[in-house]
């Protein structure tokens, strides 16, 4: 999951689950299809098409090396003329493929998007989307894979007539970060590992202040992460009270709902942090719009929350990291624990981030849904992914695999490879993404394991564009969440005023949304239910 899409989940109220996934055990079948979309009268081989197919598809900017070896891969595979359609960044992003979906003579064949519910209610309603649950039903790659990793991912797709017409693109491992340190500012400084959030906050300051790096020089801080983005405080806000202080709505055990953002587990975390932040123990720019990549790579800190990605040699803000500080060491350790007892990581949703589509203007929609779905298959994707074996990476022999080529590395964009083509439009988090070392492997279903409570408490939402009230009221209250908190933590504002901002939060309508939540999400959650038991 990318930094950028973090930060703009931030700006919506409902901050987890957004998204919709994909698939579903409803889908039609037939020559006529579901939703009238046509099936040809036999499964089509993909392998031997006589005719070339163009084919448009839009993808972000990174992963869109123009007549890459991976592009010519698949060209000559599936006999076709590609061209790729790379969107400008995260923050521009959303007006382009606004753009591309309303101008017919520039819809793309295939259209990738995130967290544009309302826009993708409307492109449905348009008829710009093609319905590919006739086509999941007899080509069945991806629609396995999601299966087996979490039959509940299928829920979030079907609409209610059992229509498909969103496919997931990108769905996070249940968990995907975890707490990192710097094990050699630890030794330096003969300290221990912290196992509680008193202790992390001593070492915080000890990193600070004690010259870590035995430079001399005042130049380090205890915590980095992504900048405008509270989970960089995670540790704090699992671990105050009963840790509800998350910035979005939760669900209780009893059924009932609340708003992190309000609860007194809230108003703890915010002072701690900010109290650290005050005393300068915390990068200053972690409160403005920063990446922590690129953070990361530049050094300078010892303790962040993020990625168990960077558990890997081969990824790319820890080689710049290292390149930099060959001496250096960052360890993942277990998250610290709080008033609670129970230490949790941060969950993800069971439902994809992006998604992409088959538009109304592809000239063969089936023939490009089975494309997508014979790369789907181990070897087409680990192609795909991490080219050629013995080239680009090497079989070890005994279910490890060595990256030679990082697609991350300045040898990926040289050679013009094209590693990460099409990055987020269909991801493989199983064995087939060898870059994880087992190590890392271990790491994500350690922390996936670590999460379980916490996920019991997300909301996650199946079609976000029929909660009208948070749709109406969510982004001012949003907004003024946000503005307090950052305000609170950066010293602008005063945790004084906490009752005043509570009431304010109230004023703007969050009651309705939690009724709204009461009625809407606690029929979904029935419906999930019989869904899981149906899917099992």
């Amino acid at each position: 999951m990318k930094k950028r899409m973090l930060a703009l989940l931030l700006s919506g109220i409902m901050t987890v689950g957004m998204l919709a996934g994909c698939g579903g055990n409803g889908s039609g079948s037939g020559t006529g299809g579901q939703g009238g979309t046509p099936l040809a009268e036999e499964p089509i081989d993909v392998l031997n098409q006589s005719e070339t197919m163009k084919m448009s598809v839009v993808c972000l900017q990174g992963y869109t090396q123009p007549d890459s070896q991976i592009q010519k891969w698949l060209e000559e595979r599936y006999n076709l003329d590609i061209t790729v359609l790379a969107l400008p960044g995260w923050s521009d992003a959303v007006s382009k493929i606004t753009l591309l979906m309303q101008d017919e003579t520039q819809r793309p064949d295939i259209i990738w998007w995130w967290n544009m519910e309302q826009d993708y209610a409307k492109w449905v309603e348009a008829g710009l989307l093609v319905d590919v649950a006739p086509y999941m039903d007899r080509y069945t790659n991806m629609r396995d894979y999601y299966n087996s990793i979490d039959p509940g991912v299928l829920f979030y797709a079907v609409d209610n007539s059992g229509a498909i017409y969103r496919i997931p693109g990108d769905v996070a491992e249940p968990a995907c970060e975890t707490l990192w340190i710097r094990q050699d500012w630890l030794e330096n400084l003969n300290l221990e590992v912290p196992k509680t959030l008193d202790e992390l906050e001593s070492v915080l300051y000890a990193f600070t202040n004690d010259d870590p790096d035995g430079d001399g020089q005042n130049n380090t801080y205890g915590l980095g992460g992504d900048g405008y983005d509270l989970r960089s405080f995670w540790p704090w806000i699992q671990g105050c009270g009963d840790g509800f202080g998350r910035d979005t709505f939760l669900k209780m055990d009893d059924g009932s709902y609340i708003y992190g953002p309000t609860t007194d587990d809230c108003k703890k975390w915010l002072g701690r942090v900010s109290k650290l932040y005050a005393d300068g123990v915390i990068t200053p720019n972690i409160v403005t719009d920063t990446d922590r990549d690129e953070e990361m790579a530049n050094g300078g800190f010892g303790v962040t929350y993020s990625w168990v990605s960077w558990n890997n040699p081969s990824v790319g803000p820890m080689q710049s990291f290292y390149s930099t500080h060959p001496e250096a060491k960052w360890v993942p350790i277990n998250m610290v624990a709080g008033d609670n007892g129970t230490p949790q990581d941060d969950p993800a949703s069971v439902a994809a981030w992006c998604y992409f589509g088959i538009t109304n203007t592809c000239s063969d929609p089936e023939r490009a849904y089975a494309i997508w779905d014979d790369m789907a298959t181990p070897e087409n994707y680990i192609h795909r992914r991490f080219g050629v074996e013995g080239e680009h990476y090497k079989d070890n022999g005994d279910g490890t695999y060595e990256i030679l080529v990082p697609s991350d590395g300045t040898q990926n964009t040289e050679q013009n490879i094209g590693l990460k083509l099409f990055q987020d439009l269909f991801a493989r988090k199983d064995f087939c993404n060898i870059e994880n070392t087992k190590s890392t492997s271990e790491l994500f279903e350690k922390v996936a394991a670590n999460s379980r409570i916490a996920y019991s408490h997300t909301v996650e939402k199946k079609n976000p564009e029929a909660y009208t009230v948070n749709n109406d009221k969510g982004t001012d209250i949003g907004d003024a969440m946000k503005e307090y908190v950052w305000g609170v933590i950066s010293g602008s504002k005063s945790l004084d005023d906490w009752d005043a901002y509570v009431q304010q939060i109230e004023s703007l309508g969050v009651q309705d949304i939690i009724d709204e939540l009461t009625t809407i999400h606690g029929a979904q959650m029935k419906e999930y239910e019989e869904y899981m038991k149906n899917a099992k």
